[in-house]
C-alpha cells in the first residue's frame, strides 16, 4: 500500500489570485496576511492535537507549512496522518498490525480536514468583507 499523507490544497486559489491581481497592492498585502494567518492558525490547532496523541512524534514532526506559487501549503507528511484522522477506533496499520494501544479507542479526529475547512470558510468571509470595504457592489459565492 502506498504511503498516504494529509495535505490541504485550496482549489480555486488561482481564481482568487486572479481577482486580487486587479486590486491595489495594499489589498494584495491584506489578503496575503489573512491567508498566512489562517494557515498558521490551522497549523497550531492541528499540531496541538497531534502532540496530545504523541506516541512516536511523527505526526507533529512532519506537519509543515511550505511556500507555494501564490500561497502556502499545509501538509502532514506522516504515514500515520491519514489513519489518525480517518481510521477506525481500533486504529490499524495498513499491514494489519493492531496499533490500538497507541491511541486507545478514541474516535478518529478528522482534525486536519475539519481545521482547514474552517480556515477556508473564514478566508472566504474575510475576502468578501475586504472586497466590500474596497467598493465591490456585490460579492457572491462561497
Amino acid at each position: 500500500m502506498a504511503r498516504r499523507s494529509s495535505e490541504f490544497v485550496w482549489h480555486g486559489l488561482r481564481e482568487y489570485l486572479a481577482e486580487l491581481k486587479q486590486l491595489p497592492e495594499e489589498a494584495k498585502a491584506e489578503a496575503a496576511k489573512q491567508i498566512e494567518g489562517e494557515v498558521n492558525a490551522a497549523y497550531v490547532t492541528i499540531k496541538r492535537v497531534y502532540l496530545d496523541h504523541k506516541f512516536t512524534g511523527t505526526l507533529a514532526k512532519r506537519l509543515t507549512i511550505a511556500p507555494m506559487a501564490g500561497g502556502l501549503v499545509l501538509r502532514s507528511g506522516s504515514p500515520l496522518a491519514w489513519l489518525f484522522d480517518n481510521g477506525s477506533k481500533a486504529r490499524h496499520w495498513a499491514t494489519g498490525k493492531s496499533t490500538g494501544a497507541m491511541w486507545g479507542k478514541t474516535p478518529p479526529t478528522h482534525i486536519f480536514a475539519a481545521t482547514v475547512a474552517k480556515g477556508r470558510r473564514r478566508l472566504t468571509v474575510l475576502f468578501k468583507e475586504m472586497l466590500k470595504r474596497r467598493g465591490a457592489a456585490t460579492v457572491t459565492g462561497d
